[in-house]
């Protein structure tokens, strides 16, 4: 059992301050526990002078680095070992949360002043590199270790939720637009929808952050002419997946999935300050989910039967998992030293320090067994001799890419093409290459098996690169794969979603590079283009889909020379695709 660890940093003053000769009335005490408020005015009536104790406090005078090895530095240990960690800056706009959390920059200058951010993702990213090492060094081939950083960033705002990596978002913040908040069978909240981007380094994770925070809602106030006006919550999960030494099956793996989480809370300062007593709806939202934080860290602190109002806001079931018990916890709260501010300085130090009294039990999460159901994840043999499946990568001119292939790589070659999405991978036409194989199988006229390739676009799945590189380079990167594979055309060109549009674009580039079109979910620009394309073209499209308009399909039949053209309903037809596109392709 342990407690919450709460910290203070009192910043120096700063030019405004200190033009204005405003005196020092927060002093932090000589053995760096405890901090005393001299005066304050509160309400216009002046508050007596105050002592509070913490965990530690940083005076003017701390190093970005002593803030970082005391407050976040034990939560880069927990979750390297399993356990959830979390740490939320608390103080009112321009107290220095943000220096302290990211440093000057948004954190991209890597010196002195990083904040707390920056030096904790350096160490995740510096610690992982080492255990991925050292676990190579110790069980060689017999098994695996490795570990993956995937980061989403969430604002709150106004008690809705919104994704701030998922494209731009509203500048009114319609409530249409937000996140639903869930709950996972284990008792996590989270935001539904949200995105999850892998990052691998430093910059990748800091680029993801100035994303995110473009994105954010800010004002003016009479505080701050940028004020946070949302409350910012980044995720960091942390997946480690591992494979014994021993285990007989390839595909079977153990994982465990801990998440580190920085939560910037939006200044705490009251409407009088902020807005000159004028009401903000956005201002009331914020001191609303504040005030909510205010009850449950209350409630936790005095513990027993009490109800926790962990539903009373979004900010709050957000952080349930961070403060419910199970992970590790701190708070870094931040106030300036100046008289002027002393009575909003009181009232943080105040909150902060009643969450001390809250109790935690960090526990590590579970350990799952899995299995990878993809049977190209890796060169292991195939049970099924026959299908042959495996992995490969393929040399093109903008680099290499990761491909799945199903057969003999002597028959006749069909391409697959599936180019953009969140799941964009080429796992999507494992089954459909399966069927093509079987229904080969049993043929009296025409190719009794074919080579299937499928492969994962720059930039997706597994390959690495630019991810407009299937849009803007698509003619001559499908041709580099076919080439690369020893061949001068293929049977057939299949594309879903934007690698249709890949597959029309090279059948215009390179006229005889394929026999056969087929395109699923397809996205085309000028379909009036296409009259020049003389293959036999299956296009399949659902007219429920509003992402991929039939009115587009119904085009291209007009243009292409041979369109085979489907349209289902899929309320009505069910998944059409699964069931006729094999058969269709097939015919072709």
């Amino acid at each position: 059992m342990e407690s919450t660890r709460t910290f203070l940093r009192v910043r120096p003053l700063n030019h405004v301050e200190r033009k204005r000769k405003d005196k020092v009335a927060v002093v932090p005490g000589p053995g760096g526990q405890d901090v005393k408020v001299l005066t304050a005015v509160e309400g216009g009536r002046k508050m007596e002078a105050q002592t509070f104790l913490f965990d530690r406090v940083f005076g003017p005078a701390a190093s970005q680095h002593q803030v970082y090895t005391a407050c976040a530095a034990p939560l880069v240990d927990a979750v390297l070992e399993g356990k959830n960690g979390c740490i939320f800056a608390f103080g009112a706009t321009g107290s220095g949360k943000t220096h302290s959390m990211l440093g000057p920059e948004g954190g991209k200058r890597q010196d002195s002043q990083a904040g707390v951010l920056p030096r904790a993702a350096a160490e995740l990213f510096r610690r992982i590199a080492r255990l991925e090492s050292d676990a190579q060094l110790a069980i060689g081939s017999s098994g695996f270790s490795a570990y993956e950083v995937r980061a989403s960033f969430l604002e709150v705002y106004c008690e809705n939720t919104f994704d701030l990596l998922g494209g731009a978002v509203s500048g009114s913040r319609e409530a249409a637009s937000a996140c639903p908040l869930r709950e996972s069978p284990d008792g996590r909240v989270f935001a539904e929808g949200a995105q999850e981007r892998v990052v691998k380094s430093v910059d990748q994770l800091l680029a993801v952050v100035a994303e995110g925070a473009r994105a954010r809602a800010t004002a003016s106030t009479g505080v701050h002419a940028h004020s946070s006006r949302s409350h910012a919550l980044l995720i960091l999960a942390v997946e480690h997946r591992w494979r014994d030494v021993g285990e007989s099956n390839p595909r079977a793996f153990k994982s465990q999935l801990a998440r580190l989480t920085l939560v910037d809370l939006a200044g705490s300062e009251d409407m009088e300050r902020a807005h000159a007593g004028a009401v903000d709806r956005a201002g009331v939202k914020i001191n609303l989910g504040l005030h909510v934080l205010t009850r449950v860290i209350s409630a936790l602190a005095e513990g027993g039967s009490r109800h926790v109002p962990w539903r009373d806001s979004a900010l709050t079931r957000l952080m349930q998992s961070s403060l419910s018990g199970r992970a590790t916890t701190y708070m870094l709260a931040c106030v300036t030293p100046a008289t002027r501010e002393a009575g909003i300085s009181m009232k943080t130090l105040g909150y902060a320090t009643s969450a001390r009294s809250v109790q935690l039990r960090p526990v590590a999460a579970e350990v799952t067994e899995d299995f990878d159901d993809d049977p190209m994840i890796g060169d292991v043999e195939d049970d099924d001799v026959a299908l042959n499946r495996r992995s490969i990568w393929i040399e093109t001119a903008v680099g290499d890419v990761f491909a799945r292939c199903v057969g003999d790589s002597a028959d006749p070659m069909i391409l697959y093409v599936h180019g953009s999405g969140p799941k964009n991978s080429s796992m999507v036409w494992n089954d459909l290459a399966v069927e093509l194989m079987e229904r080969a199988k049993g043929s009296e006229t025409g190719p009794r098996s074919f080579f299937h390739v499928a492969i994962d676009c720059p930039g997706y799945g597994r390959s690495p690169g630019d991810k407009q590189m299937i849009r803007s380079y698509a003619g001559g990167l499908i041709r580099d794969c076919v080439v690369a594979l020893g061949r001068r055309s293929v049977v057939a060109l299949a594309g879903s979603s934007q690698g249709a549009a890949a597959v029309f674009n090279c059948a215009l580039e390179h006229p005889k590079l394929a026999h056969v079109l087929a395109v699923i979910h397809p996205v085309g620009h000028a379909p009036q283009r296409f009259t020049a394309i003389a293959q036999p073209t299956l296009l399949i499209f659902d007219t429920e889909d509003a992402g991929h308009p039939v009115a587009v399909g119904r085009q291209m039949r007009r243009y292409l020379q041979q369109p085979h053209y489907f349209e289902f309903t899929s309320s009505v037809d069910g998944d059409w695709v699964c069931r006729h596109t094999g058969e269709e392709l097939w015919r072709l």
